[in-house]
């Protein structure tokens, strides 16, 4: 009978550490499984940098990414992103460019680091280095492992391994291709294009938006007489004045006082003359003197009718009925104005057109006779229709620094049938204009086209 087997505790500690510790290739299965379950090329990178060190001892694992011999670094063991305007990034990078134009590269090789930088005296701490590119595909990569010690034999199997393992997992994410669609989806996918593309040839009218005013017609523009300073407006801004109404008062006390001094110089010339006549019975010598009396005593009356005409100009009325617009009555209360300087408008309020600020991309649209429809900002429910009657040539600057061209339109007449129907002098809103037509699909790239040619000078 033999004797029984006695297990000391330190096999039983053995045995449990053997059993806790995975093998090198159950680790590398384990990488495997991880590399073929990567989401993206990103987690794929990350696994190979960082999941490969339980396998090789190394001090750092770096995903080289390789066009010809443009090489570019984009992972790193142990950061969650590289950066590639560091020292070290742009040395490494350099270094690797230089062993790709020797072909280096090409296949599996070892190396020694020197230093960082050759006018720097630190040492990068890791100067041995293995490259192994990818599999089956090596011209697009490789796994570049370093440490401080030189590789061993046995590992260099493991380390192809791992870079055959990311090379072909990087390969077939690059080759993912979308799921056909059945024969039901692409009929409708195909058919929907064709529609469009029918839908594209369709002709509409080029229309654009612009600011718009509604304003008179016609306006009879009251202008200062004769050089003064307002002394107040007689009647309130948008008020309706019929003939002869008084609108403007300027300040009258110098051709009051003008007009005083010519009426005494009237009397003084008068008795002269009077003197003078009564003379001429007894005096022949005065009887010479009548002419120049009755010369002076026309001047004076002259001078007379020049001072009350001037003093009558300081009221002035309006000649006709109308609207009488102009701006806040006190910004012209004081304010000097010169002769023939526009200060009231009277308008008749049933003739009415729009003015339009048209942007220079449709100057080629405002043709006379082109459609216009304005949308009010007090009524924007209700537009109002209009034909384009002239259009400026050259554009002009807007009051808000842009430049634009200055366009009229005239009501059509189903705007006109009724006074309610015309809208205020003033009003403002925007108007659509629709000019020529073109198809549906160049009028929505229209402003991609222009932005494409001003940016390729086409």
């Amino acid at each position: 009978m033999s004797a029984p087997l006695k297990i000391t505790g330190q096999q039983i500690k053995e045995t449990r550490t053997r059993k806790s510790a995975p093998s090198p290739l159950e680790v590398l299965v384990a990488i495997e499984g991880e590399a073929l379950n990567a989401k993206d090329h990103l987690s794929l990178k990350h696994i190979a940098v960082n999941r490969s060190r339980s396998l090789i001892k190394v001090g750092h694992i770096i995903w080289v990414n390789r066009k010809g011999h443009s090489i570019t670094l984009d992972a790193i063991s142990s950061q969650a992103q590289i950066d590639k305007t560091t020292p070290f990034a742009q040395w490494m990078t350099t270094e690797l460019s230089k062993r790709a134009r020797r072909g280096e590269l090409d296949a599996h090789h070892d190396w020694q680091f020197q230093s960082l930088r050759e006018d720097d005296a630190f040492a990068y701490p890791f100067s041995h280095a293995y490259y192994a590119p990818f599999s089956p595909h090596p011209e697009a990569g490789g796994l570049l492992f370093t440490r401080d010690t030189e590789f061993k034999e046995t590992e260099l199997p493991q380390i192809k391994r791992i870079a055959q393992i990311f090379g072909v997992a990087s390969a077939a994410m690059g080759r993912k291709k979308r799921a056909r669609m059945s024969l039901k989806k692409r009929s409708y996918f195909y058919g929907t294009i064709f529609l469009l593309g029918l839908a594209s040839l369709i002709p509409v009218p080029m229309t654009t938006l612009a600011p718009a005013e509604v304003v008179a017609q016609t306006p009879y523009i009251i202008t200062a007489p004769i050089d003064g300073v307002v002394e107040s407006i007689l009647v309130p801004p948008n008020t309706e004045v019929s003939a002869n109404t008084p609108l403007l008062q300027l300040v009258d006390t110098t051709y009051r006082n003008e007009y005083l001094l010519a009426g005494q110089e009237q009397s003084v010339a008068e008795a002269k003359l009077r003197q003078t006549s009564l003379t001429s019975f007894i005096d022949n010598k005065a009887k010479r003197e009548i002419a120049v009396a009755r010369a002076e005593k026309a001047m004076a009356g002259a001078r007379q009718d020049y001072a009350r005409d001037r003093l009558s100009k300081t009221t002035v009325t309006t000649p006709i009925a109308g609207l009488a617009i102009y701006s806040d009555p006190t910004d012209w209360a004081g304010r000097p104005v010169a002769t023939g300087e526009a200060i009231i408008k009277i308008a008749d309020p049933s003739r009415v057109l729009l003015r339009i600020d048209a942007p220079l991309a449709i100057g080629d649209s405002l043709q006379s006779g082109a459609r216009v429809r304005m949308f009010m900002d007090s009524d924007p429910l209700k537009p109002i229709e209009a034909e384009v009657t002239t259009a400026s040539y050259y554009a002009q600057p807007t009051p808000d620094g842009h430049m634009a061209y200055e366009a009229f339109a005239a009501l059509t007449p189903t705007n006109t049938d009724g006074s309610s129907d015309i809208p205020r002098i003033g009003t403002r809103g925007v108007a659509k204009i629709y000019g020529g037509t073109a198809p549906l699909g160049f009028w929505l790239l229209r402003r991609p086209i222009t932005i494409a040619r001003q940016f390729l000078g086409l």
